[in-house]
């Protein structure tokens, strides 16, 4: 089979990172993996630090005044800067590195900022007045993003350390007669200025974690809501796992009815791939994910339809009812004249979806209940047939949903029951197979091609994908933007 590729919002990608965190403790093979490789890094560090930069741009700095000390000729003087605002704030080469803990590294060297405001100042009975410019340079931080889990599973960010420096600090003063006094004390002045503004950096910082960042993690569900009948498990089942490469998260990955929960009658096989370097992400999804959506929507109920006569196109070679069925089961015509028929499909046993390097199959076991309808509506059972046939899955990924389509070849008839006599099975054939392709496996692909959630945070999305299958599992490399 080919395989097809087809200001909180900028950390939800540093979320991304986060959703594969610290967590539970294992006690079974995952049903889904998540990697994230330098590459995703590297991009979740620059939406990061952009959120980031905005918030420095945004910096409150508080009026800072000092005292100038009495020389033999100058005497005493007092300066006051005020109505500080950040002009500009360039951060070139932000990384985010993986450490060798349950922790993330990010560094930030080099960076600049330019800072203005209004000064006064007082010497006796002078006073002056004027505009300043800082020049700030040589900017560093290297801060802690802390990942773990809290009493509720959700994943926590905190960011315990922050460690900023700032080289060089440059004051120019503009406008009144007492400016040059303010320059001649430029030094004392500069590194008063320098201690305050690098402790500021480091607070922006610490303040975006936890009032951005944190935030938006709660907001990460642990059950993906799918539809009426299902939910996905995505919750953390082991520690983080992480190498000078790669943070891999193992997550349960499992469906289930949302009116109930049960133990499936099989475990998650054993996934091991080697990621790439190329992509941002990597999700492994072994059958185990597929299989469950098949028990829990077979379970359910849901893989059942109903077949009535109005629901065939006009140009449909028969009708469902018991004239036509009467051409070949006169029985039926001579029971039930002038009757509707009803046809119940549906899986008699939950279809199981098998992964192998040339793609994913199923073997579906279904059937097929005929009823004639009386006038009153009640249904008389007519036969039931059991209904074997091979089919391929093709999966793709759209947006942040996986998607699929099922194709099927030629149903395989075999008589179960009968309450009008046994006869020829081959004499439905053809109108089985016609109703699947046409009525059916339409109902069966609109499903799923609406998709099913992929444990992404919101507004992180799925482009570039492509898909590698393996026994028992399949691999979707993928980089990921935002909207």
């Amino acid at each position: 089979m080919a395989w097809r590729p087809d200001n909180v919002r900028k950390w939800s990608t540093l979320a991304l990172l986060a959703i594969i965190g610290t967590a539970l403790t294992a006690a079974t093979n995952p049903g889904f993996v998540a990697v994230i490789s330098q590459k995703g890094l590297d991009f979740a560090c620059q939406q990061g630090v952009a959120v980031l930069k905005k918030e420095l741009q945004g910096i409150s700095i508080p009026d800072f005044s000092g005292e100038i000390l009495k020389t033999k000729h100058l005497g005493r003087g007092y300066y006051n800067f005020y109505s500080m605002a950040v002009e500009g704030f360039q951060i070139p080469s932000p990384q985010i590195k993986l450490m060798p803990s349950d922790s993330l590294q990010l560094s930030i060297n080099d960076a600049s900022i330019k800072i203005s405001g209004k000064w006064k100042s007082r010497k006796n009975f002078l006073k002056g007045s004027g505009k300043f410019g800082l020049s700030i340079q040589g900017v560093s931080v290297s801060a802690d993003l802390k990942l773990g889990t809290d009493s509720s599973g959700h994943i926590t960010a905190t960011c315990p350390t922050c460690i900023g420096h700032v080289n060089n600090i440059r004051v120019q003063v503009s406008g009144g007669m007492l400016g040059w006094l303010i320059q001649l004390f430029h030094k004392k002045i500069e590194t008063s200025l320098k201690s305050a503004i690098y402790k500021k950096i480091c607070k922006i910082v610490s303040s975006s974690v936890s009032s951005n960042l944190q935030p938006y993690l709660r907001t990460l569900p642990m059950i993906a809501r799918v539809d009426d009948v299902a939910v996905i498990d995505y919750s953390l089942l082991a520690p983080l796992k992480i190498t000078a490469e790669f943070l891999e998260g193992q997550l349960k990955g499992q469906f289930f009815w949302r009116e109930q929960q049960h133990p499936f009658p099989i475990a998650p096989p054993s996934m091991s791939f080697s990621p790439s370097h190329d992509h941002m992400v990597s999700l492994g999804i072994s059958n185990y994910f597929f299989s469950t959506a098949g028990f829990v929507y077979q379970e359910s109920g849901a893989l059942r339809i109903t077949l009535r006569n109005q629901m065939l196109p006009k140009d449909a070679r028969f009708r469902l009812n018991t004239e036509f069925f009467g051409t070949f089961l006169p029985k039926v015509a001579m029971k039930f004249p002038s009757m509707e028929v009803q046809l119940v499909m549906s899986a008699s046993l939950p279809p199981h979806v098998s992964i192998q390097p040339s793609g994913l199959s199923l073997d579906p076991a279904m059937e097929t209940q005929a009823f004639a309808v009386l006038p009153n509506s009640s249904l008389v059972p007519l036969f039931l047939l059991g209904m074997k046939t091979n089919a391929s899955l093709e999966v793709d990924a759209k947006g942040n949903k996986l998607v699929g389509e099922l194709k099927l070849d030629k149903l395989m008839l075999k008589l179960k029951n009968s309450n009008i006599g046994s006869f020829q099975v081959e004499l439905l054939e053809a109108v089985i197979n016609y109703l699947m392709p046409t009525t059916v496996l339409p109902k069966i692909n609109e499903r799923l091609h609406r998709g099913f959630p992929l444990p992404l945070p919101a507004g992180v999305h799925l482009n570039n994908v492509m898909f590698h299958s393996y026994e028992n599992f399949l691999v979707l490399e993928a980089d990921v933007y935002e909207t």
